[in-house]
């Protein structure tokens, strides 16, 4: 475990000094800007515009921040051979791996965070009312933000950086349309395409059930089963995603 820590200790620094704590200041500031100009021109209802536009930049920065970070987390240690001296340093590979990843997700969390409560500070500056799923929404957007990663972090072994961005980016596209795509009447007629979706389910993640904005901004509540089921759901995920990215890199040929 002190061999995890220590990554995931290193890996927060050089994050940090990568300016991406300077970013996440700037999407805080730019946050706050477009959220109050969007207020203003919402009659009747700015506190909804306002966390609607907040829960919206939360989703789209940690997307960014996912993306990137997890397409460069371990290939920028293989080509520059600075993976080779710490695995010979009596470290596992399955060691390294968790500890870049809680390095990662950490940064990850504190955007997650300072997002968060800037966003939440206007809604209720606007006179908004504090709920519950508030919370509930920002901590899914975590949790899909953090499945984006897992996955560019299987790509990043399987193929290049810019290969394992695009990779990424369609897994989210389309861990959002599946869903919506299901309810359509040709998806529903055709008997091929409904199996061909229902077999998708089981590869792709259902992003759409971890959105919860619109139940945040209209209808404030959501049935406590239906989080619980979420959250078992998100753990398998991540869980079959971790076990087959640590496979993958045990096995991997790293010269």
């Amino acid at each position: 475990m002190k061999n995890v820590f220590t990554v995931a200790r290193f890996t927060f620094i050089e994050v940090y000094r990568s300016k991406v704590m300077t970013s996440i200041v700037f999407l805080a500031i730019f946050l706050l800007f477009v959220t109050y100009v969007a207020s203003e021109f919402a009659y009747g209802a700015p506190a909804k515009v306002a966390l609607d536009f907040g829960l919206g930049i939360i989703t789209l920065s940690n997307l960014g921040m996912a993306i990137f970070i997890g397409a460069t987390l371990l290939s920028k240690e293989i080509e520059q051979r600075t993976l080779y001296m710490i695995l010979s340093r009596s470290m596992s590979r399955t060691s390294f791996l968790i500890g870049k990843i809680i390095g990662l997700s950490s940064v990850l969390l504190i955007n997650t965070l300072v997002l968060s409560m800037t966003s939440l500070s206007i809604y209720l500056y606007l006179r908004g009312s504090f709920q519950d799923l508030f919370v509930w929404a920002v901590y899914f957007s975590f949790i899909e933000a953090f499945i984006v990663m897992l996955f560019a972090v299987l790509f990043s072994l399987l193929t290049n950086t810019t290969m394992a961005v695009i990779y990424s980016i369609f897994i989210f596209i389309i861990g959002h349309a599946l869903n919506e795509t299901s309810k359509l009447f040709f998806a529903k007629a055709d008997p091929v395409m409904r199996e061909i979706l229902n077999i998708s389910f089981y590869f792709v993640p259902n992003f759409d059930k971890l959105n919860l904005k619109d139940f945040v901004i209209y209808k404030k509540s959501m049935e406590i089963d239906y989080l619980a089921g979420m959250q078992i759901y998100s753990f398998v995920y991540v869980l079959a995603l971790f076990f087959l990215i640590t496979y993958i890199f045990k096995n991997k040929n790293l010269d």
